[in-house]
């Protein structure tokens, strides 16, 4: 098939090789310096952002798409009107429900389902009133990605930075208040193939930096959960994707498990990002990127043959403070732990410099992918954050 990224976002290496390595023809359109051109067997630099950019620069192919994804969050609800417009297949959703999270969680409320927001403010003073006095606060943008932007609020006098920081992001002016939801955090992958027809293809677990800013440091796949709670955030995503009404496609829901069970934080009509779809294959079989295009064109595809029983990432970050040093070593790539469970390596920074404290992902300083049996994963991993701490204290 002819498939076309409209919109690829950072580091989606993973999915264009999955796709071309099935056998598939694949184009992209997005800014020019986030296109891997070698990867592509076709390409144009457009304005993800805008739809006639887009569908002037799909329509100049010469021939006719068979389906027409997109990886980059802000972007996902053009490209589907993109596809609308040459009549092209695409994920099937409601515009909006998966990308503004008013509307997301206004949707939930409606039908019932546990969500951690109180309401959605264009001023500091309504922020003031939807916590009521209440701390501490989640603060975000409404329609932004990843992480950005999102702050924790322990007291009043924090408010007022951390609406202007979220509404600086947000394309509306429009900020997220949600009550803080104490517990781990996990994401759940899942594709719908067809409306009420969901598969949930794998629970992952998080690895976050403290408050205020909760930047993801890590995920590891499968997720160290037990069979109950697995069933808790199957059975929840399951019912936010009919809540929202996910006709076709892959989602990325993020949920923080509480005393009194899963809580929604937001959900994704779309790959995730991080590298999961990497780590979920390596250790389910499941490539999301593949999974999404056969539910988008109706039909189905099966899990392949893991390659471990485990798979984890490790992002690099700065700490404000140190000079930043890689990780990983010349001695300590040569032995193991590393040596045997090192997939993938990679520094976008070089050394000497301080970064600061993460606020997002736009602060990563490199990753780390490991896989192997859990052991083997979690000593590699053990073996990278204590190779920076060693290295900050030099």
């Amino acid at each position: 098939m002819k498939v076309l990224i409209a919109g690829l976002g950072d580091h989606k290496e993973f999915g264009l090789k999955s796709l071309r390595d099935a056998g598939h023809f694949v184009g992209v359109i997005d800014l020019p310096h986030r296109i891997p051109v070698n990867l592509c067997d076709w390409w144009r630099a457009g304005d993800r952002f805008s739809v006639d950019s887009m569908l002037e620069e799909a329509s100049s192919a010469g021939f006719e798409w068979d389906a027409i994804l997109c990886w980059e969050e802000l972007s996902t609800d053009i490209a589907r009107e993109v596809a609308r417009k040459l009549g092209v297949p695409a994920p099937r959703m409601p515009a909006g429900h998966f990308r503004d999270k008013g509307v997301m969680h206004g949707r939930l409320r409606e039908e019932g389902l546990p969500t951690p927001q109180l309401g959605v403010a264009r001023t500091v003073e309504e922020c003031e009133r939807l916590g009521d006095g209440h701390y501490p606060l989640v603060v975000k943008p409404t329609d932004y990605g990843g992480s950005g932007g999102v702050q924790v609020v322990d007291a009043p006098d924090g408010l007022a930075d951390a609406f202007r920081a979220a509404a600086a992001l947000s394309a509306s002016g429009r900020v997220a208040v949600d009550r803080y939801v104490a517990g781990p955090e996990f994401s759940v992958e899942a594709v719908t193939w067809a409306p009420g027809d969901t598969q949930i293809v794998a629970v992952t677990e998080k690895h976050l930096t403290t408050p205020p800013y909760c930047v993801e440091l890590g995920h590891v796949q499968p997720a160290t959960v037990t069979d109950a709670d697995r069933e808790q955030l199957s059975a929840a995503t399951v019912g936010a994707l009919d809540a929202l009404g996910m006709e076709a496609g892959v989602c990325h829901a993020e949920f923080r498990m509480s005393d009194t069970g899963p809580v929604l934080m937001e959900i994704a009509g779309r790959p995730a990002g991080g590298q999961i779809p990497r780590l979920v294959e390596l250790a389910t079989g499941w490539n999301l990127n593949t999974a999404e295009l056969a539910a988008v064109v109706g039909e189905r595809t099966r899990p392949g043959t893991p390659a471990a029983e485990c798979a984890a990432i490790r992002f690099f970050v700065g700490d404000g403070q140190t000079p930043f040093r890689h990780p990983v070593t010349l001695d300590s790539a040569s032995r193991p732990p590393l040596l045997g469970a090192l997939r993938e390596l990679r520094y976008s920074a070089a050394e000497g410099t301080v970064f600061r404290t993460p606020r997002g992902p736009e602060d990563r300083l490199g990753h780390a992918i490991v896989a192997g049996t859990r052991d083997e994963v979690m000593a590699a991993l053990a073996a990278l954050d204590h190779e920076t701490e060693d290295r900050r204290d030099d």
